[in-house]
Order: structure tokens, then sequence, then C-alpha cells
């Protein structure tokens, strides 16, 4: 059983926009041999020092190389249609390389708020962290068993966007209050995510179970 894929916060047009945008440098890669594994360990490798340089408490340099590192996560998948469609490897590798992202990322964010004292900053970043980890699990587990489980407000692209808005205000406030309630929001609407998904799941398999009998 499938249900509709949703973007969560970002509008399923500005994501079909992006990556339309994307589509003529993915074909333009492709053409040159570059391959998707490629681009994702790039990606993975920007996300890593834009998150060390997060910790750091460089905002803004660390905005640069997060940002990049979200383009290239979706550019992958651009080249790799364009390349006649991705490969099983190709899409392990794409999600294990957005966990590892992940961790770093809320890993800066729990860093910096334990070195400024901030609880709410470092819970926060615990509690993201673990929602986060728990809404891809469970759509994996759930397409595992054949259901799709893609609803509610925050998938991976919309928590990476309100990231990026809230490191976007803190280099240009200066202050960390955008970036905490960027942090804060995530855990909340990773958690109202979780459970959708969760109760989605549940309703599938009781249908099909009242089915069978």
């Amino acid at each position: 059983m499938s249900s509709p894929v949703s973007h969560g916060v970002v509008s399923a047009r500005a994501a079909r926009a992006t990556r339309g945008a994307l589509a003529p440098l993915g074909r333009a890669l492709a053409a040159i041999g570059v391959t998707p594994n490629a681009i994702t360990a790039f990606g993975v490798l920007l996300t890593l020092v834009g998150s060390a340089l997060l910790a750091q408490e460089r905002p803004l340099v660390a905005l640069a190389f997060l940002a990049a590192g979200s383009l290239a996560d979706t550019l992958d998948g651009v080249v790799a249609r364009a390349s006649s469609g991705g490969t099983k490897l190709g899409a392990f590798l794409d999600s294990t390389a957005d966990r590892v992202a992940d961790a770093v990322l809320f890993a800066a964010a729990a860093y910096v708020g334990s070195s400024r004292g901030d609880a709410v900053l470092f819970w926060g970043s615990l509690g993201a962290l673990s929602a986060s980890f728990l809404v891809s699990y469970t759509r994996a587990k759930a397409e595992s068993l054949g259901i799709g489980a893609t609803v509610g407000p925050a998938p991976r692209e919309a928590r990476l966007v309100i990231l990026l808005l809230g490191i976007v205000g803190w280099a240009l406030l200066g202050t960390l209050a955008a970036f905490t309630t960027a942090i804060v929001a995530v855990a909340i609407l990773a958690t109202i995510t979780l459970v959708q998904r969760t109760a989605l799941v549940a309703r599938s398999l009781a249908k099909k179970t009242s089915g069978e009998t």
C-alpha cells in the first residue's frame, strides 16, 4: 500500500522547481561521467566541513558548505535519473550518507549548546537527532512491509530547510535564538511525523489483517 508523498513544510512545487533547476547540471555531469555515488560522497564531505564550522560557531561560512551539501543530496538523484536510473548500491549509499550527515549536523548543534551552557539547544539537538533517525527508520521499515509511509510535516528535506533557515538567522542576527528555535521546531515536527507514520503503518497492517480473515 502506498501513501501520497509528502514534502512536509516544503511545498511540492518548490521541490519540483529545485529538481528542475538542477536538471541541466545533472545531465551535464552525467554526460562527462560523474557518477551519482561520487556526488553523494562529495555532499557528505561538504556537510562534514560545514558541521565542523558550525561547531566552531562560524554560521555564515558553515551555511555555505551545508547549503552546498544539501544541493548535492538532491543533485545525486538528478544525475542518477539522467544516467538511466540509479542502482540499489546507490540508493543504499545515499540513505547511509543522509544518516551520517544528520548525525554530524545535530552533533555540532549539541556541541554548541553544551559549550554555551544552553540546555534548550543541547537537549533539543539530541531530541531532533533521535526523532529524525526514527522518522527515517519508520519509512524504511514500512517499505519493507510493503507500505509507503512518507506522510508528515518533516521529511528530511523539510528538516534541512528549517535548519538552514535557523543558521541564516544566526548568521544575520548574531545570536543563537533563531538557530535554537529551528532545532526545537525540527524536534517537534519530526516527532509529529514519527507519530503520523507509525499510525499509518498500524492502520495499514490492521486493514491487511482484517482482509485476510
